[in-house]
């Protein structure tokens, strides 16, 4: 918390998240709330920073983690011929 101004804690929320999950390997609601009650915002802004971006996770997955862009410039590149190539040589489902 040293490092954020005493005034704008919510801007330790990433910092807090990534601590939660790599403590645990995911972030479960519980750990949310308690990152809200700690840096004082309200448990959805929490929930909304975790689920947004792609380097936290709320979902208890595996051990690995696969992820293949698929904006439109990778698709038209091919990423679509990957996922699938990759789900069928893993045996492995699609999370969005």
């Amino acid at each position: 918390m040293k490092k954020y101004p005493a005034d704008q804690k919510q801007s330790a929320v990433m910092a807090a998240l990534r601590f939660v999950q790599d403590e645990k390997g995911w972030i479960p609601a519980d750990d949310m709330a308690d990152v809200a009650a700690y840096l004082g915002m309200p448990k959805m802004a929490v929930y909304e920073v975790a689920t947004f971006t792609i380097c936290t996770t709320s979902n208890r997955w595996a051990n690995h983690t696969i992820t293949v862009c698929t904006n439109l410039p990778c698709t038209l590149g091919g990423s679509e011929d990957t996922v699938a190539y990759l789900k069928s040589r893993l045996g492995i489902g699609w999370a969005k």
